[in-house]
C-alpha cells in the first residue's frame, strides 16, 4: 500500500486547498484545479521513469535552468517588482525558479551516485566542496537578482544538505560558519532592499514586549500591518472556525495575499483550531513518509535527493506558518500545495514524482507500516 501513500496524501491536500480557495477566492478556483489535474498527470507519468534516466538528463536540465534565469534578468518583464515569470501562450505564465531545488538536487545527487556507490561516508576534499558550492550558488545568485529573496533562502537551506550531511572536517566547518556570518552582515548592508529590511525591523517591533495588538498602529509599516491582520484572522477562528465563506479578515480583504502568503491564516479563520490540526496532520504525514524513505534508502544519491526535498518542505511549512502566526518575519514564502499558484503546484508534483520513482524501484525491504 505504500506506493499509493503519496498520491493519496496529495489528493487530500488538493481537496482541502480547493475547498479553501473556493471560499476565499472563487474566481481563482478553475485555474488552481487545472494546475492540480496537470500536476497529478505529470506525477503519474514521471514517477514511472527511472531516476537513473533523470540523472543522465540532470546536467542539461541544470544549465538550461540557469540560462532561463539569466534570460529573464535580461529580457523578462517585472511583475510586482520581480522578474520571475516566463510568458506562455494563452496568457499563461510559469516561474522557473520553482524548479531550481529539484533540478539542482538531481544534478548534485548524480555526482554522489558516481563517486559513492555505497552508503559509506567520505570526507569531501576542498576541490569537491568548492564545486558543490559553485553548483548551489549559481542559481541562488540568479534568483536573488530577480529579486526573489524568499525563494533564494529556501533554495539555499534545502541544497546545503549536500554539504552538511557529508563529512567536512572541523576546518571546513569553521570556514563555513565564518562565511555565513560575513554573508549575513554583507547582505544586510549591500544585498537586502529597503523593503526587505523594513520587514525585519517591523517584525522586531511587532513582537517587542512594549507593543501589543491594542496599541496605536496608525504609523505602523505595511509589514507590521500584514502581521497584525494575520494574527487577528488566526485568533478569530477560535476552536471551530467561523465557517466556510464567513471569514471576515479574508472576505473583507483586510488580510493581504489571502490566497498565497497568508492562506494559512485564511484557512484557520474559517476552519478553526481543529481544522488547522487537519492540515498540520497532512503535512506531518508527508514529512514522516519522506523521513521513512530516507531511513530505508541505501543508495546515497537517492537518499540525498529525498533529504533535500524533505528539507524544502519542512522549511517552507515552518516559515510560512511562522510568519502567519507572527513568529517569523514576513518573507513572501507560500505554503506547499495550499497556496494559490500553478508554478508552485507543478514544481512540487515534479519533486515528489521523482521521490515516487525512487519508491517504486524498491531497493530496500519496506517497513510494515506502509505495506
Amino acid at each position: 500500500m505504500r506506493k499509493y501513500f503519496l498520491a493519496s496524501l496529495l489528493f487530500l491536500l488538493m481537496i482541502v486547498a480547493l475547498v479553501t480557495l473556493k471560499s476565499i477566492a472563487p474566481d481563482l478556483l478553475n485555474i488552481q484545479l487545472t494546475a492540480y489535474l496537470l500536476g497529478f498527470f505529470l506525477f503519474l507519468i514521471l514517477s514511472r521513469i527511472s531516476l537513473a534516466y533523470w540523472w543522465q538528463l540532470s546536467p542539461h536540465m541544470y544549465w538550461a535552468l540557469n540560462l532561463i534565469l539569466l534570460a529573464l534578468l535580461i529580457w523578462g518583464r517585472a511583475t510586482r517588482g520581480i522578474v520571475a515569470w516566463v510568458e506562455l501562450p494563452f496568457g499563461l505564465r510559469f516561474q522557473p525558479s520553482q524548479l531550481a531545488i529539484p533540478i539542482t538536487a538531481l544534478f548534485l545527487s548524480s555526482r554522489f551516485k558516481r563517486q559513492y556507490q555505497t552508503a559509506q561516508e567520505k570526507t569531501l576534499s576542498w576541490s569537491e566542496t568548492v564545486k558543490i558550492l559553485a553548483i548551489i550558488f549559481l542559481p541562488a545568485l540568479l534568483i536573488n537578482l530577480q529579486p526573489d529573496f524568499g525563494t533564494a533562502i529556501i533554495y539555499l537551506i534545502a541544497l546545503l544538505v549536500f554539504l552538511f550531511f557529508n563529512r567536512l572536517g572541523w576546518q571546513k566547518i569553521t570556514v563555513f560558519l565564518s562565511l555565513i556570518v560575513i554573508s549575513i552582515t554583507a547582505a544586510w548592508f549591500f544585498v537586502l532592499a529597503d523593503y526587505q529590511k523594513s520587514r525585519l525591523t517591523s517584525f522586531l517591533l511587532f513582537i517587542s514586549p512594549e507593543r501589543s495588538l491594542s496599541s496605536d498602529f496608525r504609523q505602523e509599516s505595511s509589514a507590521a500591518y500584514n502581521a497584525r491582520q494575520s494574527v487577528i484572522a488566526v485568533g478569530a477562528g477560535q476552536l471551530w472556525g467561523q465557517g466556510l465563506g464567513r471569514g471576515t479578515q479574508s472576505h473583507l480583504k483586510f488580510l493581504p495575499e489571502r490566497q498565497t502568503d497568508f492562506i494559512f491564516a485564511s484557512f484557520v479563520e474559517e476552519w478553526g483550531f481543529l481544522g488547522s490540526l487537519l492540515i498540520l496532520g497532512l503535512y506531518f504525514a508527508l514529512l514522516s513518509f519522506l523521513l521513512y524513505l530516507i531511513y530505508f534508502e541505501e543508495n546515497r544519491g537517492k537518499k540525498l535527493y529525498i533529504l533535500t526535498i524533505f528539507t524544502m518542505f519542512l522549511t517552507q511549512i515552518l516559515i510560512n506558518i511562522g510568519m502567519n502566526l507572527a513568529l517569523l518575519p514576513i518573507t513572501g514564502i507560500t505554503l506547499p500545495f495550499l497556496s494559490y499558484g500553478g508554478s508552485s503546484i507543478l514544481a512540487l508534483f515534479f519533486s515528489l514524482a521523482l521521490v515516487q520513482s525512487i519508491l517504486l524501484e524498491g531497493e530496500k525491504t519496506p517497513s510494515s507500516i506502509f505495506q
